[in-house]
């Protein structure tokens, strides 16, 4: 049976352009071009707090494990926002990237956080200083386009770039230990399967579900359209989803990967681009939950399905 509407969220005015769950399932944190954050409960979808201060449409998000920080970017101000999350307060507002900031991450205890821009660089940064300067830990300045996506582990960043490449970082020094991909610009990037494999999403609406161990791709599904936007996707163990610029949600069986040409569902209930889709933490570990996700979209709206 194809995954139902559970909620349909319409909070925000204007496109959502990021939307996650918090660790444990029960949050969701959206961002949009309305220059507002939204923490929805997901079992309710009852709005519970709205944070404001950027001065322009919200591009990413990024949650700590103890729920207790949130980093924003807002795009052309090409600043990075740290907020107190029970407070929604404003804690840190980090400067230095020299064109807008496009996508962070944050590790588990909120101390470190990562940027990538326009500007082609990640910038890593320790949320424990007293003021920007000595925040900025790191430039990673390897990409030849602008920055994508990012994940980050305790031991490495990883890096999506406009200019085709996937970067693996090692955190302590900076350096690239991986270099791969080298075609279609790469618009998302995350890591699945336990950490093993890797799902790469590009312009050119192909996705691969890559084993990290050797660089060779297991599988890959298509038939979504992303040709113009940074459209997301997501996978656990046994569904891969992307959003798509047609409207719909693609879901595809990880197992049968792209050989029978179509996706598993296509699901309806957004008027505009799907902009990013996550699935819900506990169908990344329990089988009978796996269809549970979120779908953020152009119209405004999110979509919780289950």
């Amino acid at each position: 049976m194809a995954p139902q509407i559970r909620h349909r969220l319409d909070y925000h005015r204007g496109s959502v352009n990021s939307a996650i769950f918090d660790a444990s399932g029960s949050y969701i944190f959206t961002g949009g071009q309305d220059k507002t954050i939204r923490l929805v409960n997901s079992t309710t979808g009852d709005l519970i707090q709205t944070y404001l201060g950027h001065g322009w449409g919200v591009q990413g998000i990024a949650v700590s494990k103890d729920s207790n920080s949130l980093a924003s970017c807002g795009g052309t101000d090409r600043a990075v926002y740290l907020w107190d999350v029970s407070q929604a307060q404003l804690t840190r507002k980090l400067t230095g990237h020299s064109q807008h900031v496009d996508c962070v991450a944050i590790s588990d205890n909120g101390s470190i956080i990562v940027s990538g821009s326009f500007d082609k660089t990640v910038r890593v940064w320790d949320t424990r200083s007293s003021n920007s300067p000595q925040a900025l830990l790191q430039s990673l300045d390897e990409s030849k386009d602008g920055i994508s996506s990012l994940v980050l582990t305790q031991t490495e960043i990883i890096a999506s770039s406009i200019d085709g490449h996937v970067r693996t970082y090692d955190i302590r020094t900076g350096r690239v230990l991986i270099e791969s991909f080298g075609g279609q610009p790469v618009v998302c990037v995350r890591i699945v399967g336990g950490g093993k494999c890797l799902l790469v999403s590009s312009m050119d609406g192909s996705i691969q579900l890559v084993d990290r161990a050797d660089g060779k791709a297991m599988a890959a599904f298509s038939g979504h359209i992303c040709q113009s936007y940074r459209i997301q996707c997501d996978a656990n163990d046994s569904l891969v989803a992307s959003g798509s610029e047609d409207g719909l949600v693609y879901v595809w069986d990880v197992l049968r990967g792209d050989e029978s040409g179509s996706a598993k569902y296509r699901l309806g209930g957004h008027s505009g681009i799907v902009n990013t889709v996550e699935f819900h933490p506990s169908a990344k570990s329990d089988n009978s939950k796996g269809q549970a996700m979120l779908s953020a979209a152009s119209d405004g709206s999110v979509i919780i399905w289950e």
